[in-house]
């Protein structure tokens, strides 16, 4: 008798890449295109529509079938045309790391001959989480691993630690740091005793591992929490600005214009009239 045997060693899960979530959007009135970051990697795949992501202050225009990969935390938002709406499908996936390397980095994969099958595969986990039918689970699991490999025997991204665990734990503390208290007074010598690094060490690593320089992104903080001020109060922009941390009404204003390219009163205008 001959026999023929394949050992299938045992891997450690919480290296492999974990589907977190899957999410649809589709642009309407109520579309707000504020920047934000995610501790995990997002995977969109462009259904219908136009328009642009933006990330780290690069932005690129995106269409249909396009297919996009978003690195964990790195600022980022979508903007849609508001004449062909943005449709799409969103994965957003652990323990993942990109092919290229951050300074090469183009946020579109170009799938080639992958396309369809892409698609199909993340049309099926949609289908599977929403029907929620038996084993729903399981077959979105077994549809997310069957996709990872295509993107990866495509050379399209390489399976890596993910991001969150790989932060240097000092940087993580910045970080926290800064998004709790956003709307206080505080300097980047500050942080870098957080951090116990120099300024120059805290700047360089903080923005390997964001994408934006500590003070950048105290900033952008501080833009994205306005944002939802002026959307969901009627409190003036003076003290929106203050609730915030800026120094005064009219250095917020400043800051906010040079951002987003209007005042805090036209983006609440535009706002409240769905634009």
């Amino acid at each position: 008798m001959s026999t023929v045997r394949y050992e299938i060693g045992s891997s450690d899960k919480s290296s492999s890449p974990q589907l977190r979530y899957i999410t649809h959007s589709r642009y309407d009135n109520e579309w707000l295109s504020i920047v934000h970051s995610h501790s995990i990697a997002e995977m969109l795949y462009i259904l219908s529509g136009k328009g642009s992501i933006v990330i780290s202050g690069t932005r690129r225009d995106i269409t249909h079938g396009d297919f996009v990969i978003i690195p964990p935390h790195l600022m980022h938002t979508e903007i849609s045309s508001s004449e062909e709406p943005l449709e799409y499908l969103c994965l957003g996936v652990a323990n993942i790391t990109l092919a290229s390397p951050p300074d090469d980095f183009d946020p579109i994969v170009d799938l080639g001959t992958s396309r369809e099958s892409v698609l199909s595969l993340i049309r099926g986990i949609y289908r599977e989480m929403q029907r929620r039918q038996s084993e729903y689970e399981l077959m979105s699991r077994s549809l997310f691993y069957h996709l990872m490999v295509t993107l990866i025997r495509g050379r399209l991204i390489d399976v890596g630690q993910d991001e969150e665990l790989s932060m240097r734990s000092n940087i993580a503390e910045v970080k926290a740091y800064i998004d709790e208290n956003y709307a206080k007074s505080f300097t980047l010598d500050d942080l870098a005793s957080i951090a116990a690094l120099s300024k120059y060490h805290l700047i360089r690593e903080f923005k390997q591992a964001v994408g934006l320089s500590p003070m950048d992104y105290l900033l952008a903080k501080r833009i994205t929490e306005s944002k939802k001020l002026l959307v969901d109060t009627e409190w003036s922009v003076s003290d929106i600005g203050e609730a915030v941390g800026f120094s005064s009404g009219s250095y917020f204003a400043q800051r906010f214009r040079r951002i987003t390219g209007m005042s805090p009163i036209q983006f609440r205008q535009n706002s409240h009239r769905g634009v």
